[in-house]
């Protein structure tokens, strides 16, 4: 559960960035990074880390 926790936080830490500059730029592809990117952060990342963090106190 640590090992999803952390790599899906990198990836959807990149990807929100990444479409962020994108976004900046006007470069195209911004709109999917940045849905990708939150996408991934609220249905991966945040209960993966809920578990991890849940899993170690108990």
């Amino acid at each position: 559960m640590k090992k999803l926790a952390f790599i899906s936080g990198a990836i959807s830490g990149s990807l929100t960035a990444l479409g962020f500059l994108f976004e900046i730029q006007h470069w195209p592809g911004a709109s999917l990074m940045l849905v990708l990117g939150i996408g991934i952060c609220a249905l991966v990342f945040i209960p993966s880390l809920a578990k991890y963090r849940y899993d170690q106190n108990n």
